[in-house]
């Protein structure tokens, strides 16, 4: 076992770290390995994804840092030294006896910290199916992690992308997903949570916004709406604005884990992201795929193995002519009943289990995976280093200096509001009058809500602080820790301005709160 973990008598600690990602997938990946490590263990998360409210909703300690090139945010030299700084708190402050990253891209920032003596072991959690072509310098960096995980893919057969040739050097476990079948709740009480009839075969709609989506939503609905006997539901982050949504199509606010919900469905049109495809299939739900282009992520060839494997059907995009030709095959009950007996047959089961006994294995100090961690300092130093001169930053002044010019919504803010303890239903209200006729993009709101939606809608860049410490809610985060986190999110853009709309603004920024200082922020 190592000194931490024996430092804590059996009690070790887990740190989750995760890049941004387009949805829940990294994260849910995450979850998964953590809600199956033993009761007695600690796991706590870092995140770039404005998902961490659900990690909050699952009891887990969650921290979280914007995005790169995302409003307020910068340079990205800027942001990665940032980064580095967060992370370097992160781990003093929780000091953990394993770090598990899931995401694509392993940030320098994070490669540099990992590969540093006397840092924690380290897991790479890399999903593999990397589109053909897809750049492949990230690979490099498995030399900061002791070991590498690579969750089951059904489409292992298909993968001809970068990370296929890397496979010898993973430890590699059935597909991952955050429920067992067991877990599932039964039709009825699915149906009734979500206001469905549970005696009227019903059809799942998730496909997502934006572009080309928005008309093939439009066309599943139409397509499916005008199906005898059939309802139809989907989830509110399908349906744009103004999307003409046929009558009788019943709108679901999303939740997590919706997996857990799936009983209610006799078949399913979604996109082929990992997370989607493998519960769909996991559990048994006819589906038609409509892959989606990503950077890395073959969504296509996954959708294109399930059709030829016979557990789903698919087409091509979402601009595809036949998707009306593939609903109506997949709304045939004969149809659905087939392939739901082809996924049973084809999913060997929940590899979540299987990953969370690598983490035990190796905090209890075992190497259960090929090593993978690379130690020639020169390989360092190219790979893996985050320093403020090193190879990381090639033109950074010059590139930074072009991109804030034709992304002025990232420089430094105008404002930033201070908004700790504001009550429940309050936030949105306080941010309004304290941000009236100025840019929102130019606000940065510093807050310990994780109302990350309100955030988003009132269109401020925002980050996340640790609550205070005298309302019980977080053991080790005192106020020293807070205003170190404070100067942390504020390197490398200084707001001219700066105010309370809530609590602390004295012990944080130096100002009272309600106050508005001309100029500084005081911290």
């Amino acid at each position: 076992m190592s000194g931490r973990a024996a430092r804590r008598a059996g009690r070790p600690r887990v740190l989750f770290a995760t890049s941004n990602g387009t949805g829940l997938g990294h994260l849910n990946r995450a979850m998964a390995i953590a809600r199956r490590l033993p009761p007695s263990w600690r796991s706590s998360f870092f995140t770039l994804s404005a998902a961490a409210p659900v990690v909050a909703a699952e009891g887990w300690e969650v921290d979280y840092l914007a995005s790169y090139r995302r409003a307020a945010s910068g340079t990205d030299r800027a942001w990665n030294l940032r980064l580095g700084a967060m992370l370097e708190q992160v781990l003093a402050e929780r000091e953990p006896d394993l770090v598990v990253f899931d995401g694509v891209h392993p940030y320098r920032a994070l490669t540099h910290l990992l590969s540093a003596r006397g840092a924690p072991p380290s897991i790479w959690c890399r999903r593999p199916l990397w589109r053909r072509g897809s750049p492949a310098a990230a690979l490099g960096r498995a030399g900061a992690f002791d070991a590498v995980l690579e969750p089951g893919e059904l489409a292992a057969a298909a993968d001809s992308g970068p990370t296929a040739a890397e496979r010898r050097s993973a430890a590699r476990v059935r597909p991952i997903l955050y429920l067992d079948r067991g877990e599932l709740l039964p039709r009825g009480r699915a149906a009734a949570e979500l206001g469905l009839d549970p005696g009227r075969r019903t059809a799942l709609v998730s496909l997502g916004q934006g572009g080309e989506v928005d008309r093939a939503v439009a066309r599943a609905l139409a397509a499916l709406a005008g199906t005898p006997g059939l309802q139809v539901a989907a989830l509110r982050s399908s349906l744009a604005p103004d999307l003409e949504v046929p009558a009788g199509v019943v709108g679901l606010d999303a939740t997590f884990p919706m997996s857990r919900y799936f009983a209610a469905f006799d078949i399913a049109v979604a996109a082929a992201g990992y997370n989607a495809f493998h519960e769909l299939v996991g559990f048994a739900v006819p589906t038609l795929f409509v892959p989606m282009a990503r950077d890395t992520d073959d969504q296509a060839a996954r959708a294109r193995w399930a059709a030829t494997a016979g557990v789903a059907l698919d087409v091509a995009g979402a601009d595809d002519p036949a998707l009306e030709d593939r609903l109506a095959e997949l709304a045939d009950p004969a149809r659905a009943d087939a392939l739901a007996r082809a996924c049973s047959r084809a999913f060997p089961g929940n590899g979540a289990a299987d990953a969370a006994d690598l983490v035990v294995r190796m905090v209890g100090g075992e190497r259960p995976a090929p090593r993978v961690r690379d130690r020639r300092r020169l390989n360092r130093w190219l790979r893996l280093s985050s320093h403020r001169v090193g190879p990381s930053l090639p033109l950074v002044a010059a590139l930074g200096a072009r991109d804030l010019a034709r992304h002025p919504e990232r420089r430094s803010p105008y404002l930033a509001v201070l908004a700790m303890g504001v009550p429940a239903g309050e936030l949105a209200t306080r941010l309004t009058a304290a941000t009236a006729d100025l840019p929102r993009e130019r606000v940065l709101v510093l807050t310990d809500s994780t109302d990350f939606a309100t955030l988003r809608r009132l269109g401020v860049a925002f980050e996340l602080l640790p609550r205070w410490p005298d309302r019980g809610h977080r053991a080790g985060a005192g106020p020293e820790e807070i205003r170190a986190r404070v100067r942390v999110l504020l390197a490398g853009r200084r707001p001219l301005r700066a105010l309370s709309v809530g609590q602390h603004g004295a012990e944080l920024l130096g100002i009272e709160d309600g106050a508005e200082p001309g100029r500084g922020t005081g911290s």
